[in-house]
C-alpha cells in the first residue's frame, strides 16, 4: 500500500524540478493533521524519504523566488501540518535528531517543538547529507536530486 504523505512529497520534489505550480500540494501539506504524519511516518526510512523530499523540493522552490534578506535556510516559511518550519529545521530538527550546528560541530538543541522532536528520526543517519540539496541558489540553480522513492 502506498503511503500518500510519501506520495505527495515525491509529487512536490517533481514539480518542483520541473518548474510546476505546486501551491495547492503545499497547500494540502499544511492541512495534514499532526497525528496523521506522525502515525503514516512510523519508521526512520519513511521519515527521511518524505523530509529528505521536502527539504529539496524547498531549496528549489525558495531558491526561486525573489532574494530575501534573512537566509533562506533560517527563515520559517515551510507550512506543515499547521506548523511554520525552516529548512534547517528539517535538516537538524528532524533529520539530525535535534542538533544545532555551531562551526563545524553539532550540539543538541533542547528548543525544538514538540512538533519537530515528535517527527524527528529516532537514529543518526550520517550518510543523509549527500541527499540533501544545499545548493548555492545564485549559482546551482539547475542542480538536481534524485526523489527518493519507496
Amino acid at each position: 500500500m502506498e503511503n500518500y504523505q510519501i506520495a505527495l512529497s515525491e509529487t512536490i520534489l517533481s514539480k518542483a524540478h520541473s518548474g510546476e505550480d505546486t501551491s495547492a500540494l503545499r497547500r494540502e501539506l499544511y492541512y495534514i493533521r499532526r497525528s496523521t504524519l506522525y502515525k503514516k511516518l512510523n519508521t526512520d526510512e519513511l521519515k527521511k524519504m518524505f523530509w529528505v523530499n521536502l527539504f529539496n523540493a524547498y531549496v528549489i522552490i525558495i531558491s526561486n523566488e525573489p532574494k530575501q534578506k534573512i537566509s533562506m535556510f533560517k527563515r520559517k516559511r515551510i507550512k506543515i501540518a499547521q506548523y511554520l518550519l525552516s529548512l534547517d529545521d528539517i535538516q537538524y530538527g528532524i533529520l539530525r535528531m535535534h542538533k544545532y550546528k555551531i562551526g563545524f560541530c553539532y550540539i543538541n538543541n533542547p528548543f525544538y517543538s514538540s512538533f519537530i522532536k515528535m517527527l524527528a528520526v529516532t537514529k543518526l543517519d550520517y550518510t543523509i547529507e549527500p541527499q540533501l540539496n544545499r545548493m548555492d541558489y545564485h549559482h546551482k540553480k539547475n542542480t538536481k536530486k534524485a526523489i527518493i522513492k519507496q
